[in-house]
């Protein structure tokens, strides 16, 4: 997700410039990323989806024709919560942080200690 400045620091390690790289189109989320890939002509049984060492390997095989495709993600994947489904010639992988990646609330306290700060109304 980016930042009010605009920066997505993993920008970089995807290597992706308008969401879209290789052939993938990459959405950042609130808990992790989306990642699509035209798959038409191929059936899910067709279709093998790998990640090993960081690394995301998608390839599918019919009796016409074949593609591999990779790509490098971050260490903060899951690599346990990967999920992939094909749909109308799409396949979208979603890929979450890891739960120790999760961005994390921070409770703000008062002076006193308490959560909630609310200003007095002003006397006008």
């Amino acid at each position: 997700m980016s930042d009010v400045l605009g920066f997505d620091p993993l920008r970089n390690v995807f290597g992706y410039a308008n969401n879209a790289v290789g052939g993938f189109e990459i959405q950042r989320t609130q808990n992790g990323y989306d990642v699509e890939l035209a798959v038409a002509g191929f059936r899910p049984d067709q279709i093998n989806v790998t990640l090993d060492n960081g690394v995301l390997t998608i390839s599918g095989e019919s009796e016409r024709r074949k593609f591999t495709r990779t790509l490098s993600v971050p260490d903060e994947i899951d690599p346990e919560s990967v999920e992939a489904r094909v749909e109308h010639g799409m396949l979208t992988l979603s890929l979450r942080l890891h739960p120790k990646a999760q961005p994390k609330k921070i409770e703000i306290r008062g002076a006193a200690g308490a959560t909630n700060v609310t200003a007095a109304p002003s006397a006008n």
